[in-house]
């Protein structure tokens, strides 16, 4: 659908044209609101060349916001807004933007303003019957004179929302506009029928949904591809493709020997006489080691400080890590990296809340760790895993999706899959509150921007 929806369109549409902050005070029916707002999931965005750039985060309860009316679409919008607030999630992102959900009631929101800052862009929604009219398109210029972006999804604003030219103004005042190919056919094609790129050629395009790498790349070969699309999300990024002849690269190998030496038990000598082989392993894992995101009273300088002061299991921890690097650093695998590092700090901080002692809380780690080792080596997860000898619970989970470590990871992959009733299941299982588990996941979002990107002190 991809080829022919591109191939058939380019020559139409080429030419040139801990609380810091404080929630907002409950709306007055709050009653009639879920007693808590629900889980934030957060996605991620990547450019052109597979950099993480940024995240979009989304209220699990979408569907369930969309069909409300203005007057509760809105103060679901406060909600959300207040919580990620409260959960200081802007600050939390150094080196990335954020993109959050909220529909155009909230515009008068004195909040907004103090966002500009903190380089947020706000995707438009519009709710049930709601009208848009000159007053809103005012507001949306004020914001983005303070600063603030904006994008929207141009298949959700039709005749319904507002007028022909009404709407023209709107999508001339977006910094972005979203394409969502998991839309049907119809709603793909209709803003190039519209001939929306050239019509709009200040707006960059955002391509949501991206399910498979084929799909990301007709998206990069199609016409005039930097004036379409600049930002991509979807799961394209993990997905396995067994290629032919593609052998796995000497760096990883000689680092799946290390794992399985220490895992036998073998001595420093041993280990070392490993690392002398690729030294630049040694410094990236000690890099790994020593990032302040970890907190360590000392640094550490040798592999056999890290024995001895680590111990076996954590340092086995920090070896998973050098799988995603030993190549050579390209984007898809810093970016399989740094995912993998927010599974396993999650799962592993979930188990600490859980009461799971410290080893238990390292397989977790593990588990999360090696959830994507098959998008990495483009090979089943069996297959991946087989050299490992990894400890039984760990492997359960990752082969069997059974035994005690099981619901935490379906708990982490349903959170990306935005699964809301998957996600309450698994959390009261596990004896998690709405509030915990939102609190969890964006500080291990954080702290694995923070590793993945070897910040030092």
């Amino acid at each position: 659908m991809f080829k022919n929806l591109f191939g058939s369109l380019t020559g139409k549409t080429t030419e040139k044209t801990e609380d810091s902050k404080a929630v907002p005070a409950p709306p007055d029916n709050a009653d009639r609101l879920p007693p808590s707002f629900g889980f934030i999931t957060h996605q991620p965005v990547y450019d052109s060349q597979q950099k993480l750039v940024a995240y979009e985060f989304v209220a699990c309860d979408a569907v369930q916001r969309s069909e409300a009316g203005t007057s509760q679409y809105a103060q679901y919008d406060q909600l959300m807004l207040g919580t990620l607030l409260n959960l200081d999630v802007f600050s939390l992102l150094a080196k990335r933007r954020a993109f959050i959900n909220l529909s155009l009631s909230v515009l008068n929101n004195p909040q907004l303003a103090t966002l500009a800052a903190q380089r947020v862009i706000c995707i438009l929604n519009p709710s049930a019957g709601e009208r848009i009219g000159q007053a809103e398109l005012a507001q949306i210029q004020q914001l983005k004179q303070q600063g603030l972006c904006f994008a929207l999804e141009p298949t959700q604003f039709g005749e319904g929302q507002l007028t022909p030219s009404l709407q023209n103004d709107l999508f001339g005042l977006m910094d972005y506009l979203i394409l969502d190919f998991s839309a049907s056919a119809e709603e793909v094609l209709i803003p190039f029928l519209d001939k929306l790129p050239a019509r709009f050629p200040r707006a960059r395009w955002y391509a949501r949904n991206i399910n498979s790498m084929e799909a990301y790349e007709v998206c990069l070969r199609s016409s005039a591809a930097h004036e379409r699309f600049v930002l991509f999300q979807g799961p394209f990024i993990t997905q396995v493709r067994k290629i032919e002849g593609v052998q796995t690269d000497a760096g990883r190998l000689r680092v799946m020997e290390i794992l399985r030496l220490l895992r036998s038990g073998a001595d420093s000598k041993a280990l070392n006489e490993q690392f002398k082989l690729d030294s630049i392993l040694l410094f990236k894992l000690l890099r790994f080691i020593n990032s302040p995101a970890n907190g360590l009273n000392r640094k550490i300088s040798t592999l056999d400080e890290s024995l001895l002061l680590l111990g076996r299991e954590t340092l086995f921890k920090w070896l998973t890590l050098l799988l995603f690097t030993s190549n050579k650093d390209d984007n898809r695998s810093l970016v399989l990296l740094e995912r993998s590092l927010w599974r396993a700090r999650f799962m592993e901080t979930l188990g600490t809340a859980g009461g799971k002692n410290r080893l238990e809380c390292e397989h977790l780690f593990l588990t999360g760790m090696f959830s994507m080792l098959d998008a990495l080596l483009q090979q089943p997860l069996k297959e991946a895993l087989q050299p490992l000898s990894l400890p039984p619970t760990v492997a359960s989970a990752l082969i069997d999706g059974n035994g005690l470590f099981a619901p935490y990871l379906n708990l982490t992959l349903g959170l990306e899959q935005e699964q809301d009733e998957r996600i309450r299941t698994l959390s009261s299982e596990l004896g998690l509150a709405v509030e915990q588990v939102n609190r969890l996941q964006l500080q291990a979002m954080a702290w694995a921007e923070s590793v993945a990107n070897g910040d030092q002190p």
